[in-house]
């Protein structure tokens, strides 16, 4: 992770140009570094330097604004000859006739480095100690596409991008409400990363929004080069909990959905992902695909990927449990006994299994494209038919840790799923040790976990613990109809005082 550096010290704007084009250049290494252009201009009696940093712009529409621009700057000049005039009156002028759509005034020095390595148009006038700068920029990034994780079969297939603007945008067309705010912030003393709060005023609980502002303000790093992660562990203090207290989402229905519902969107640049904050285990095991389907169907959706969720974390506890008491299954669940005498101990092999399934998904993930159908057959063969052949794993070791992986991925949070899996290998582990008393404590210090952790201040477990029903955990165990919605969830409602 970055570090936190001291910050370039920077000098005011002075009036006179060449001090500042001598301070920009030997700052940014004009003339070594080729990306950023500097262009001197002088329009009547105006000298001017203007930089911007190649990539950020369509060369056309640049050409376009400095046409109009010069033509706006020559025009004042010949109204105001023989006056005195601000470099505000300026600005008011060219706001109004320049062909182009934002034109402000600058006066600290760092913010025109940070406007110029951000990609709009800065320009330095002699005789000012003020700075223009013109948007200009138009960042790379590449088209809209379906979401990689959370797919639907009905509904929109539209993707967050890697570009702040964009993901924004995507919000606010579906969420036209005049009290939708989006506060931007730059983090990150290099790295200056763009980062955008979104929440709905008078719906998001004011203490959250406060909040989880000062805490991105607070952010103290060099860069953000890993995007949406490090900036949940820097605003959050997240250390060795695996749980996730945020939810991310590719999906520009689900942050607006969630928006509506009080919470808030951090949206950050050059990530492809939207931060939700705060939230509940119980909401990373819902699914778009419920609200894509008639109530009955999602309901039953919904369902299923709790039931496969919950059974990812304690399936191999509880066969290694049934296995180490024989005695304690009926006839006709005898199919949940090992049937054979392998040299290592179940729990060996449950290990085995479990590193072999996680070496399988990398490099299935890591194994270029034309090769993948390849490692997908040898991996059947070796964990397959040549494991259990030669006493590696027995059948039924593979089948559940199969099925366990394979339930897993259920949610469409990744993150709640790792954070699962080691549940699962600590249940397991304390139930090889100490059976039924190992059972019962794996499980009852993942409780304890999940108790005492928090997302923002609010309780992870809710609306189990503290127990709510009506608004709360009713709307969790049935997908109700449109009309019958209850709105925002208890916990999410605004407040003015702490949540009791």
């Amino acid at each position: 992770m970055q570090q936190h550096v001291e910050p370039v010290p920077t000098q005011p704007v002075s009036r006179n140009l060449q001090d500042n084009v001598n301070y920009i250049n030997q700052l940014l290494g004009i003339g070594t570094t080729w990306d950023i252009m500097a262009k001197p201009f002088r329009y009547g009696k105006l000298n001017m330097m203007s930089y911007v940093t190649n990539g950020f712009f369509l060369t056309m529409n640049v050409v376009l604004i400095l046409d109009s621009f010069h033509k706006c700057v020559e025009e004042f000049e010949r109204q105001h000859e023989g006056e005195d005039y601000t470099i505000e009156d300026l600005v008011f002028y060219l706001n109004t006739h320049i062909d182009f759509v934002q034109v402000q005034v600058i006066d600290q020095m760092s913010d025109a480095v940070r406007f110029i390595l951000s990609g709009p148009l800065v320009t330095f006038i002699d005789g000012y100690d003020k700075v223009l700068n013109i948007d200009t920029r138009v960042y790379p990034m590449r088209s809209i596409s379906p979401p990689m994780i959370e797919r639907v079969v009905r509904g929109n297939h539209d993707g967050f991008t890697e570009t702040m603007l964009m993901n924004t945008t995507l919000i606010r067309r579906r969420l036209r409400d005049p009290r939708l705010r989006n506060e931007l912030y730059q983090i990150g003393d290099r790295g200056q990363t763009d980062v955008s709060l979104m929440y709905i005023k008078d719906v998001a609980d004011e203490d959250t929004v406060a909040s989880i502002r000062e805490l991105i303000r607070g952010v103290k790093t060099g860069g953000m080069m890993m995007g949406e992660q490090q900036l949940v562990d820097l605003i959050g203090k997240v250390k060795w909990n695996p749980y996730p207290i945020v939810r991310y989402t590719e999906r520009p229905d689900v942050a607006a959905t969630a928006l509506l519902e009080g919470q808030v969107c951090i949206v950050v640049d050059t990530t492809a992902e939207v931060i939700i904050a705060p939230t509940t285990f119980f909401q990373h095991i819902q699914h778009p695909q419920e609200y894509h389907s008639f109530p009955l169907v999602g309901t039953y959706l919904r369902w299923v990927i709790a039931i496969a969720v919950f059974m990812s974390i304690f399936l191999p506890g509880a066969f290694l449990l049934a296995n180490q008491h024989p005695g304690i299954l009926p006839h006709w669940a005898l199919f949940f006994m090992a049937t054979r005498n392998d040299p290592m101990p179940l729990w060996a092999e449950l290990l085995l299994a479990e590193f072999a399934l996680d070496v399988l998904r990398f490099a299935v993930l890591n194994t270029p494209v034309p090769m993948s159908s390849a490692i997908g057959i040898v991996s059947a063969l070796l964990f397959g038919q040549f494991a259990t052949t030669i006493h590696l794993l027995q059948p039924e070791v593979l089948v559940y840790m199969g099925f366990v992986m394979i339930a897993q991925y259920a949610t469409t949070s990744f993150e709640l799923a790792s954070a699962n899996q080691l549940s699962r290998l600590w249940i397991m582990l304390w139930t090889a040790v100490l059976n039924w008393g190992g059972f019962i404590i794996g499980t009852a210090t993942w409780l304890a976990l999940l108790l005492f952790t928090k997302s923002f201040g609010k309780p992870y477990l809710w609306p189990l613990i503290p127990f709510r029903w009506k608004n709360g955990l009713r709307d969790l165990v049935v997908r109700w109809p449109s009309q019958d919605l209850a709105g925002v969830p208890e916990i999410l409602k605004r407040k003015r005082g702490r949540l009791k």
